[in-house]
């Protein structure tokens, strides 16, 4: 990553605040108003997220909004939608010059990552899996059956695999990881229930037990 475009963007960022959040935004190109849009899209989905995992983030959580420019000079990976790195940070996506569905689904998968980093360190999948379930993304059938394909194939590997940095996958292997781990996000849901999510989240070890389980259902 190249942090020196960050720091100088910093330096003559604009600055919006709730008690929950601190927002940076470029004041170039985003208007008070329109970051007043972001932070309450923001606060939104934090009570949402907060509700469906029950966590209390605590201390304040920082978003960073870049242009698109800084965004792809930080060499993030070009399939990346966003980061959570301690802080939310994710490029400007403007629908209509206003903030729109996919920019509240990137804040919306962002806020998980905090969300889940504060309850201890887990796996990347589960990670994925969970901030794509919360920010609304659902595969088909179609696509589940070619998941199940894969995997009963043996050109998936068990979800343990896929537990480290993804940042050094293409863009094909980056669309099937987070495939697949969506997909055992739903399936655990659908099995299990939202409480068992919440349950892990305060009990990580029963992580290894779940990893297990669901390679079996997976595979089926």
């Amino acid at each position: 990553m190249y942090w020196v475009p960050l720091i100088a963007l910093l330096a003559q960022d604009a600055t919006t605040s709730s008690p929950d959040l601190t927002l940076h935004y470029p004041s170039g190109s985003v208007s008070a108003s329109v970051a007043r849009e972001m932070l309450d899209a923001l606060d939104e989905e934090y009570a949402r997220i907060r509700h469906e995992l029950g966590c209390v983030i605590g201390a304040k959580v920082t978003a960073i909004v870049v242009s698109q420019d800084t965004w792809q000079a930080m060499g993030h990976a070009p399939w990346s939608g966003g980061m959570f790195d301690g802080q939310i940070n994710v490029p400007l996506v403007y629908e209509r010059s206003r903030v729109g569905p996919q920019m509240r689904k990137v804040f919306a998968h962002e806020m998980v990552h905090a969300c889940v980093a504060r309850f201890g360190n887990f796996p990347t999948w589960l990670h994925e899996g969970l901030a794509q379930r919360l920010s609304g993304e659902r595969l088909t059938e179609d696509q589940r059956r070619q998941l199940r394909q894969a995997v009963s194939a043996g050109r998936l590997p068990g979800l343990e695999r896929l537990a480290g940095y993804w940042g050094g996958l293409s863009a094909e292997q980056a669309s099937t990881a987070y495939a697949y781990s969506l997909w055992a996000a739903e399936v655990w849901a659908e099995t299990d229930g939202a409480e068992s999510i919440r349950q892990l989240l305060r009990n990580p070890s029963r992580l290894k037990d779940l990893t297990e389980r669901l390679n079996q259902t997976l595979a089926r």
